[in-house]
């Protein structure tokens, strides 16, 4: 099995964003090894370092912490690489790291497909994967939705690999593929106070919870409703994502402060 998760990358350019692990904090600047670059050794000096940073950089930087960085100068001859914090956003920076521990978690499950497989180096299947979907990470999501599919556009760029092997592997990594990019369900979780001072109150907000229920469910999400003790109750929507999530809590509540105007009382109470 291959490190660097794709075959051999190609060297750094000016304005890329890359991820560095630093491995010396020194008076004058760090230096870092670049994670996606099989571990190039890069130099941030401390003119590039937030100046909240530079007057005591031991403080703010540690070897192995993982930073953003964006390249500056690079020469491959020299195999030098100037980089710079400073010039990253909050943003990018976010942006960055997430997509670089996809890549990450990417790999480790093409690790366990190669092993399964019985492939000692999987490189050649890594780089037609990215060369066809970008990244190891997108070739998963093609995996989830479109196994022969992926066999046919890699095929003839992985032809020195067992036919049988490479669809195990594929195998493999689209099962966990289908696991790992499973979409998460947003769950919201409410208490209710809900009473009735009618004859029958209970009879009038079992009704109006009820109505309300059926309101949120229109919406497409699950709804249960839970009695916790007059005049509490516990509502649980579970939905494919918060924007319908807080949709269905929206038209749950609404139903039933309609329902119970002027013969009782509806409270809701957010965070429980």
């Amino acid at each position: 099995m291959t490190d660097s998760g794709a075959g051999p990358q190609r060297f750094p350019e000016p304005g890329d964003l890359v991820v560095g692990t630093v491995t010396s904090v020194e008076s004058f600047g760090l230096y870092v090894s670049l994670d996606e670059y099989g571990g190039i050794r890069g130099f941030v000096p401390v003119k590039e370092i937030p100046s909240t940073m530079t007057r005591n950089l031991v403080s703010y930087f540690k070897p192995k912490q993982k930073v953003v960085l964006k390249v500056l100068y690079s020469n491959p001859d020299r195999l030098q690489v100037d980089l710079s914090l400073r010039r990253v956003t909050d943003d990018e920076r976010r942006k960055k790291m997430q997509g670089y521990k996809q890549e990450v978690g990417a790999r480790r499950v093409l690790d366990v497909a190669a092993s399964r497989a019985g492939i000692k180096d999987d490189g050649q299947i890594r780089s037609a994967l990215v060369q066809a979907f970008g990244s190891l990470q997108e070739s998963l999501r093609a995996l989830s939705r479109d196994r022969e599919g992926v066999l046919k556009v890699i095929a003839e760029a992985a032809k020195g690999v067992d036919r049988k092997a490479l669809e195990t592997y594929l195998d493999v990594a689209a099962q966990f593929a289908s696991e790992r990019l499973k979409p998460k369900r947003a769950v919201l979780s409410a208490e209710i106070k809900a009473y009735s001072p009618a004859p029958n109150g209970i009879e009038v907000v079992k009704s109006a919870l009820s109505g309300a229920a059926e309101a949120a469910r229109s919406l497409g999400v699950n709804v249960r409703l839970t009695y916790a003790g007059s005049p509490r109750y516990l509502l649980r929507i579970d939905a494919d994502n918060y924007k319908v999530a807080e949709a269905a809590l929206a038209a749950f509540s609404e139903a039933a402060q309609e329902s119970l105007r002027g013969r009782g009382h509806f409270e809701l109470l957010r965070g429980k």
